[in-house]
């Protein structure tokens, strides 16, 4: 037995899953659950014990274990297999390090630098002022031990000449952001100088990048990040997450603040599920990561923040992928920030988080002290924000409760408001329909055409299903089709798919029912496909008609009467 066999015979694919999302019963040895690589409400994905296999019918993914770690993680083939053999204590052959992937390479050199700055923070005089500053932000060692925190002396190579002693190269420096090429001619200089360092690590805890913040008074950006590199991307990244996803997991909940130190302070006094965005709006990317481990968000702005676009946007990406959304509010007595009120209170950031608003709650407290309700024009304003918000809400009970307490607030009527927000979403749905050329939408035949034509694909595996749970009714079915030929051979990954549909639509059913799901699905593939063979002989006749081909023009009129 190879690695690879020899991993996934050691692996339940339905626990392996399940480390990741929920999944619940769905037939013999089948379990189904929300996937996790597309935006969906009602779950279409699907793990198969028998065959150890995973497929989605909502995005049509599917595969091994293997597959869906690479996929999960974020990994090629052969981190995979790392992260899975150590899970399982297989020891997977050795390769020649010469064949590394410069991913790996970059990886390396970013550890290897963390450790220089941990201990240049730990032993070198210069970094005094460092160990002072972290002293008067109330870090202790054993948390900067375990965030890695280090400091880069002000020096121009101490860095590079370090790693350049462990066989770094200039160009593998520049790549992995340590480093900036000189503009003097050749060589390299190190881009951290003078700065407290703030390693930020993966999911899986490898450094991947630095945030470094200046300490001494000059005019210089007072944080400094790594630019985007092959293993380094701003938008992909959440500070902390690598040691928050257990807790975010148990508690069911993420806290997103904004800096480093946010999230650092937190953690120091044991409120863990606590991940920071970084000084940026949420992403697509770094949504996709924290629903892995919960659907629920609460969210702490900085005051300055709070209304600006960037944030709203990611608001709307995180309502976009369905998280149930809250906004953490820091009343000013508390403290300035969530790294402040931790420090003073630890039991207040608990209370604060505990008491996290709704996302409504906040949108509308914020349209009315963003505007002057005395006036028509601050009215108009706030109706026409928070409108767009109720829209939202699915709840027919919840949206006209917010309707009826707006009309209230605002002394306006319901009904207008109603009529506006009616409007509004007319106007939207024209807006929506406007596309450019790229995009211009089909000819309504055409869209039927392509949605027939997956349903058509669909029924035909639910017809191959059948034959793969009851194969004798094979002939049944080729009495239906006549001459087609059903195939008796089927890859690997198709017969996975096979093995789920049985699963789930047709587990401890009877022959005779069987039977009339086949003949059911059979003549709805029939009428499938008439329907396209007529849009295709219509086709046909638009253009034997632009011809004025009249002989052509009968023998189609003949086709379609013998259809």
């Amino acid at each position: 037995m190879d690695a690879v066999e020899d991993i996934k015979s050691r692996l339940d694919i339905a626990d392996a899953i399940q480390e990741y999302l929920p999944l619940k019963p769905a037939g013999t040895g089948s379990f189904k659950g929300l996937c996790p690589f597309h935006q969906e409400k009602s779950p279409s994905f699907f793990a198969n014990r028998p065959r150890q296999s995973w497929h989605c019918f909502g995005c049509n993914e599917g595969g091994d274990v293997i597959s869906f770690v690479m996929r999960m993680e974020g990994m090629d083939f052969r981190e995979a297999l790392e992260f899975l053999a150590q899970k399982t204590g297989v020891t997977l052959p050795s390769y020649n390090p010469e064949q590394q992937t410069l991913k790996r390479r970059l990886i390396e050199l970013n550890d290897l630098a963390a450790r220089w700055f941990q201990a240049t923070l730990r032993n070198d005089p210069r970094a005094e002022v460092a160990r002072k500053y972290l002293m008067s932000r109330g870090v202790d060692d054993l948390t900067a031990d375990l965030w890695r925190l280090g400091f880069a002396p002000d020096s121009w190579d101490e860095l590079t000449n370090a790693l350049k002693s462990n066989g770094a190269t200039d160009d593998e420096l520049v790549q992995a952001g340590l480093a900036a090429k000189s503009d003097r001619g050749s060589g390299v200089y190190d881009r951290f100088r003078g700065r407290v360092m703030f390693p930020i690590a993966d999911l899986h805890g490898r450094i991947v990048g630095f945030t470094g913040r200046i300490l001494a008074d000059v005019k210089e950006a007072k944080y400094v990040n790594t630019p985007e590199t092959h293993v380094y991307k701003k938008s992909a990244v959440l500070y902390g997450l690598d040691k928050a996803k257990g807790e975010i997991k148990k508690q069911g909940m993420a806290v997103i603040v904004e800096g480093n130190m946010d999230a650092l302070s937190s953690h120091q006094f044991g409120v863990t599920n606590v991940v920071a965005s970084s000084g940026t709006a949420l992403t697509e990317d770094q949504l996709l990561l924290l629903r892995r481990y919960t659907d629920k968000l609460a969210i702490a702005f900085d005051g300055d923040k709070a209304g600006d676009a960037a944030t709203l946007r990611g608001l709307d990406l995180a309502r976009n992928l369905d998280f149930n959304l809250r906004v953490i509010s820091i009343p000013p007595e508390s403290g300035k920030d969530p790294d402040d009120v931790v420090r003073k209170d630890v039991s207040i950031w608990t209370k604060i988080i505990a008491e996290a608003r709704p996302i409504v709650d906040w949108l509308y407290a914020r349209a009315f002290a963003a505007n002057d309700v005395t006036r028509p024009e601050g009215k108009k304003e706030i109706a026409r924000a928070l409108l767009t918000e109720f829209r939202r809400i699915n709840d027919p009970v919840e949206r006209d409760a917010w309707i009826t307490k707006l009309g209230n607030d605002l002394e306006v009527s319901t009904d207008a408001l109603r009529d506006v927000m009616h409007r509004s979403s007319i106007d939207t749905s024209r807006r929506s329909g406007h596309s450019s050329p790229r995009t211009q939408p089909q000819p309504s035949d055409e869209r039927d055409f392509q949605k027939e034509k997956t349903r058509f694909e669909h029924l035909e595996d639910r017809l191959e299903a059948i034959l793969y749970v009851k194969p004798q009714l094979k002939s049944c079915a080729e009495e239906i089709f006549g001459r087609h030929t059903f195939k008796t051979e089927q890859s690997p990954e198709k017969l996975d798919l096979l093995a789920v549909i049985a699963d789930r639509e047709f587990e401890d059913q009877s022959d005779k029912t069987l039977e009339r799901e086949l003949r059911e699905t059979a003549a709805e593939i029939l009428r499938l496909k008439r329907a396209e063979e007529g849009l295709l002989i219509e086709r046909e006749m638009r253009e034997a008609e632009r011809q004025k081909d009249d002989a052509k023009i009968a023998a189609l009129i003949q086709r379609l009467r013998d259809l």
